[in-house]
C-alpha cells in the first residue's frame, strides 16, 4: 500500500513538472518576418511585444526618437537630411520657451491618406543671447547711482552711436524718438560713459535737478561731499539706443531705451525702460521661422504637433 502511494506521488510530481516545464520554440515577427526563440509556459495566452524582436533585427523597423539641436543652422541641416514630401515644421511662439519642432514622419497630406507615427523628430529650443538676458533682466529695475554706472560700463559695447540724420531708423523708432522730445535726446556711448563716471563720483552727493522741456534732457547739480568732485552739472539724456541679438548668434536688433531717475530720501536711483521688447522678440522669432520654412521647403505651422 505504501509503495503504491509513493508511486502516485511520483507520477503526480512528474505530471506537474511536465506541465510547468517551458517549451522552447521559435516565433516569427508578423511585421517583418524576423524569427526569434521564445519559451512557452502554461501562463495562458499573452501578447508578445514587438520590441522583443529588436535584438534579432539587422536594422530598426522605423526611425524613432527626437534629435535635440542647439542652433537654427543645425535643425535646418537635420531636416534636409531626413525630410520627405510630408514632413512638417511646428513653431511654438511662447515667448518664455520659443522652439521649432520638425516632425519628419508626419501624416501624409489629405484626409484619406495613410497616417504615420510621427515619432521621428528634431527639436530646437531658441537660446536667448547673453545681451538680451542682461538688458531685459534689468529693464525697469531701480539701481543706486554706482550700481547703474557699473551696469552701463559693463554693457557700453551694446550702446549704438546713432546720428539720426545719417542712420536709417525704422518708422516706429522715429515716431518713438520724436514723441520723447526729438532727435537731440539720443545719447551716444561716450555720453553714457561720462554719465557713468560722473555718477560714480557723486554717489553720496546732495542733488538739485533742472529739466529742459524742449529737449527732454535734465541737468543734475551735485553739492558734493567728495573733495575730488567739482560739482559741475551732469546732463542726463532722455534716450539711448542699443543693438543686441535676441537669440544667441542671431542678427542684431535696435531697441530704444528711456533713461529714468528719481530722487529718494536715500539718494538718486536710476533705471531704464526698454521700448516694445515684445515686438522685437516676435519679429526675431518670425524671421527665424521664415528662414527655416524657406531653406527646408517644408510647411510651417504655429503651435505644437499632436
Amino acid at each position: 500500500m505504501e509503495i503504491e502511494e509513493k508511486g502516485c506521488v511520483r507520477e503526480a510530481r512528474e505530471l506537474v513538472e511536465a506541465y510547468i516545464k517551458p517549451v522552447l520554440t521559435s516565433i516569427s515577427d508578423p511585421t517583418g518576418g524576423v524569427v526569434a526563440p521564445f519559451a512557452m509556459t502554461p501562463g495562458g495566452a499573452q501578447v508578445i511585444p514587438a520590441k522583443a524582436f529588436d535584438d534579432y533585427r539587422s536594422q530598426p523597423v522605423r526611425r524613432i526618437g527626437v534629435a535635440h539641436l542647439t542652433s537654427l543652422d543645425s535643425i535646418i541641416a537635420h531636416a534636409l537630411r531626413f525630410k520627405d514630401e510630408d514632413s512638417a515644421i511646428f513653431a511654438n511662439d511662447d515667448r518664455k520657451a520659443p522652439s521649432l519642432t520638425v516632425v519628419l514622419d508626419y501624416h501624409r497630406i489629405g484626409a484619406d491618406s495613410d497616417p504615420r507615427f510621427g515619432q521621428h523628430r528634431a527639436h530646437f529650443a531658441f537660446p536667448l543671447s547673453d545681451e538680451w538676458t542682461a538688458w531685459t533682466e534689468q529693464d525697469g529695475q531701480q539701481m543706486r547711482m554706482v550700481e547703474f554706472a557699473e551696469f552701463l560700463e559693463d554693457r557700453i559695447i551694446d550702446v549704438l552711436y546713432v546720428i539720426p540724420e545719417e542712420d536709417e531708423l525704422s518708422d516706429d523708432l522715429k515716431k518713438f524718438i520724436n514723441a520723447g522730445g526729438g532727435e537731440a535726446t539720443i545719447a551716444t556711448p561716450q555720453r553714457l560713459v561720462e554719465l557713468a563716471r560722473g555718477l560714480q563720483v557723486h554717489e553720496s552727493s546732495a542733488v538739485r535737478e533742472v529739466r529742459n522741456l524742449s529737449t527732454g534732457e535734465a541737468q543734475i547739480s551735485f553739492t558734493s561731499e567728495h573733495t575730488d568732485a567739482n560739482g559741475e552739472p551732469l546732463r542726463i539724456p532722455g534716450l539711448f539706443l542699443i543693438g543686441i541679438p535676441v537669440f544667441r548668434n542671431g542678427p542684431i536688433y535696435r531697441i530704444a531705451a528711456r533713461l529714468r531717475y528719481r530722487k529718494t530720501p536715500t539718494g538718486v536711483v536710476f533705471w531704464y525702460d526698454l521700448w516694445r521688447t515684445d515686438r522685437v522678440f516676435d519679429h526675431a522669432f518670425k524671421e527665424s521661422c521664415e528662414r527655416a520654412e524657406i531653406e527646408t521647403e517644408l510647411p510651417l505651422f504655429f503651435g505644437k504637433p499632436e
